[in-house]
């Protein structure tokens, strides 16, 4: 099982640990996963990135105008 969290509720089901640790865990791979992932895609120069916050509209305008250049 390679998907974020599997390994740690089958730890937890097993019962080697509690759900608080389990809770920790995934919270700390998915940080670290997210913090690989910002690693690979900041060594590649034509990302545009966007803030997933912004309204979405402001977005699909970054986006097309990223592509249209």
């Amino acid at each position: 099982m390679q998907g974020l969290g599997y390994k740690e509720v089958v730890e937890y089901i097993q019962g080697n640990v509690s759900y608080e640790e389990m809770v920790e865990k995934i919270k700390k791979e998915t940080r670290r996963y997210a913090k690989r992932q910002l690693t690979w895609f900041r060594k590649y120069e034509n990302i545009t990135w966007i803030n997933g916050q912004d309204d979405i509209d402001k977005n699909i305008d970054i986006i097309i105008n990223n592509y249209k250049n």
